[in-house]
């Protein structure tokens, strides 16, 4: 009885709609919020499980969207998961740190082999 009286996710609608009785499995990925779906030939299909309403995203201040994106990160609600980012963080960290370095020493052998002369051809046209 209790069946009876559950809803069903709007994805789960729409892919019945899509599909049918062409459908072997849905599955809810809570995370992204959607339902999927395997089909009989294999492939897969989703659908989201919420309607965006846009004049509430438009009502939100950039604080308060910020807000909302920092809460979903805690949760890990993200398409992108925590992880990921601290990956990121860190392979950005390290591009930065060798750059830095190339240029410096790139920097420095200029001052010391180089000629200003020639640096100041380089720098560019002089009228």
């Amino acid at each position: 009885m209790r069946l009876a009286h559950r809803t069903m996710p709007l994805g789960e609608d729409i892919l019945l709609a899509r599909h049918g009785d062409r459908m072997i499995e849905m599955t809810q990925d809570r995370k992204n919020n959607l339902t999927v779906a395997r089909l009989v030939d294999g492939s897969t299909d989703s659908a989201s499980n919420y309607l965006v309403n846009l004049n509430d995203m438009a009502a939100l201040s950039p604080v308060e969207r910020l807000g909302k994106v920092a809460g979903d990160y805690s949760e890990d609600r993200l398409p992108v998961s925590r992880r990921e980012v601290k990956l990121m963080l860190r392979l950005s960290a390290a591009w930065l740190a060798v750059s830095s370095v190339v240029v410096g020493g790139l920097s420095w052998v200029i001052y010391t082999y180089g000629d200003p002369e020639l640096m100041i051809s380089m720098m560019g046209p002089t009228f």
